[in-house]
């Protein structure tokens, strides 16, 4: 269990945790002269059962909000310090209400220095307390009357900390590993140490993990976990570890940054939110406002997008937006906290919905629904919800990832829904309702059978047509996946980029058949060097009139490839020259390949190899980068089998 203090300046949360302890929590010099908490302070309580309570001890000054901010995020147990000579001050509601705002629960109060009070002063106090708590998390919380130099009620406060131990259930350790990161030290003898509350998930010795937002690879040579010597450190503990890596002496490690799985290495700069103003402000929040967001240990300035109209008034809650200057580590369900631009007070908070590094491209109204299906804290309630809102699909890596779902778990949630896993080329897996699924791949053979009826001469239906046959409007990665699984399972065939069916045979007129005969023979003679359109016309023994229009009808009909405006390809030798496309790109893995390259290896012109590689970046087979170009998509994924 992990407890950390709360309190106004002065108060006796350091004196507290001493008589608890037996440790100062106060380290730095500047602390121990001015007698006054700046920094966190930790120290740890064994417990019979062998367990350990870990204690942050927080600064009470308004000056150190922002550092009380990074010891409290992911605690278990909160320990609110009220001196019965001051009774609730300044500080006191305003850590309880960050408490609040975080979703604390569970703690107890010290009503500390007794000793200097009369008794009946002490209960007023107690009183005051109470009616403070009431309508929080902690309006049940015991009170315990302390006077620390004295050793009076420690006794009775271990005990209501020990039998909180006994009742703080084992966080579980299913998603990715979550350290926030809330100090760094080096260690001599030893190298670099960083301290922090495991949010979620283990971690091992010898583990190869990343230091977000820098993305620095480290590994794990040792554990504390919960100040003992440990192999394994997971969700719930505080741990120190000491971390080995060839980049920690080049890249600096600072508080708020994230220790975590390779999994959760991505940062954003967006977060989709569900925030709450806090009840005691006194003015509205307005769009566009300046804030300080702290998440996890993390400080960062940002703005606010509300979703509603209007400025959000104190007390009330809405959907929002919240764009940050820097880049963070967050997943669905961490907690967050407002401050002013002055850091002068707390504003609000609430929890994290979706973590972005770019804008979605939402309307508002679907962005609040969006947002709405979110919000569910079941994962398989949550996903069929997104899918309720979203017929296109879920990014399955999206999804785990936004919720830090291990396999297992993002498993069970797509087996409750029911979804068919689809297979994207980017080696992602888009999740949608299996009845949608399979209505999506009716309407495609629906579509190609319906095309062949209207036009018997067409090869196939080319794929870029298909998509503005069909209406409903399906998302063009989608239409990819349902046409990729129909020629997987052999109920279509793609033909030279165009898609049809395995019976179908082009039917032309007995005239087009034998003009196309002829130019199939002069197109073969050329080789890869396809002729221009005006070296056709002597051969052919034609007009330009003529053989113009044609030769488009056979490239729209799929019997040619038009791959510039004079020049047209029997679809076999197109298909010739993209396999040396295939052939170069693996060749040169890294840096692509260039014109004259691509025009040396299979020995056509410049201005044609030119027009071909123009033509491949059109339909996609190819992506161009300056002067070179690389493989953007299988050969037979995108044309198909060889004509």
């Amino acid at each position: 269990m992990i407890v950390a203090t709360a309190g106004h300046v002065d108060h006796g949360k350091t004196s507290l945790i001493r008589a608890l302890t037996g440790v100062e929590t106060d380290r730095l010099p500047e602390e121990r002269a001015r007698g006054m908490t700046i920094d966190l302070g930790f120290a740890y309580l064994p417990t019979a059962s062998g367990e350990v309570i870990g204690f942050i001890d927080v600064p009470g000054h308004e000056r150190f909000v922002r550092n009380m901010l990074a010891g409290v995020a992911g605690i278990d147990f909160a320990l609110l310090v009220v001196a019965a000579d001051d009774g609730p001050m300044p500080q006191t509601r305003e850590h309880l209400a960050i408490l609040e705002l975080l979703g604390i629960r569970r703690g107890a109060v010290a009503l500390t220095k007794v000793d200097r009070v009369a008794p009946a002063q002490a209960q007023a106090v107690a009183h005051a307390i109470t009616a403070l708590l009431a309508g929080t998390g902690l309006a049940d919380a015991p009170i315990v009357a302390c006077a620390a130099p004295l050793g009076t009620g420690i006794a009775a406060l271990r005990e209501v900390l020990y039998a909180a131990q006994k009742h703080t259930a084992e966080r579980a350790t299913a998603g990715h590993f979550r350290l926030a990161i809330d100090r760094n030290f080096v260690l001599e003898g030893a190298g670099r140490v960083v301290t922090g509350t495991v949010y979620s998930g283990r971690a091992q010795v010898g583990d190869r993990l990343l230091i977000a937002p820098t993305g620095m690879e480290v590994r794990i040579r040792s554990i504390h976990a919960q100040n003992q010597q440990a192999s394994v450190a997971r969700a719930g503990q505080r741990c120190g570890i000491n971390l080995t890596g060839a980049d920690l002496r080049r890249y600096d490690v600072h508080r708020g940054d994230w220790l975590v799985a390779p999994a959760l290495a991505s940062t954003a700069l967006r977060l989709g939110v569900a925030l709450t103003l806090s009840a005691s402000e006194t003015k509205a929040l307005h769009e566009r406002a300046s804030v300080h967001v702290h998440l996890g240990a993390a400080d960062i300035l940002g703005r606010v997008t509300l979703l509603r109209d209007g400025p959000l008034p104190p007390g009330a809650s809405c959907y929002a937006n919240l764009t940050l200057e820097a880049p963070v580590v967050a997943v669905h369900g961490d907690r967050f906290v407002l401050r002013d631009p002055a850091a002068t007070r707390t504003l609000g908070g609430g929890r994290v919905l979706e973590a972005l590094p770019f804008p979605r491209s939402l309307t508002r109204t679907k962005r609040l629904a969006f947002f709405g299906a979110l919000a569910n804290d079941a994962p398989a309630l949550a996903l069929r919800a997104l899918l309720a809102e979203q017929p296109e699909g879920v990014e399955a890596s999206w999804f785990a990832r936004c919720r830090n779902l291990g396999e297992a778990a993002a498993s069970a949630a797509q087996m409750a829904v029911d979804v068919s896993q689809i297979g994207l080329t980017d080696g992602d897996f888009l999740l949608l309702e299996t009845a949608r699924w399979q209505a999506i791949l009716a309407t495609i053979e629906r579509a190609i059978s319906l095309h062949h009826e209207r036009d018997p001469a067409h090869s196939g239906l080319p794929e870029p047509q298909l998509a503005q046959q069909i209406t409903p409007k399906i998302p063009t990665r989608l239409l990819r996946a349902a046409s990729d699984l129909l020629v997987r399972e052999g109920r279509l065939q793609r033909r030279s980029g165009q898609l049809c069916q395995p019976s179908h045979e082009a039917v032309l007129p007995p005239a087009e058949t034998a003009l196309l005969a002829r130019v199939t023979r002069e197109m073969e003679r050329h080789g890869l060097q396809a002729p221009a359109l005006h070296d056709l016309l002597e051969p052919l023994k034609i007009e330009l009139a003529v053989l113009r229009p044609f030769l488009e009808r056979m490239a729209r009909l799929g019997h040619l490839q038009q791959v510039a405006k004079y020049r047209f390809y029997l679809p076999r030798l197109l298909y010739a020259l993209a396999r040396q496309v295939e052939i170069l790109a693996a060749q040169n893995p890294a840096g692509g390949f260039s014109v004259a390259e691509y025009r040396d290896h299979s020995g056509i012109g410049r201005n044609t190899a030119i027009e071909v590689l123009e033509y491949f970046d059109r339909i996609g087979l190819t992506r161009r980068a300056g002067h070179t170009r690389s493989l953007r998509l299988p050969l037979t994924t995108l044309l198909g089998p060889p004509p």
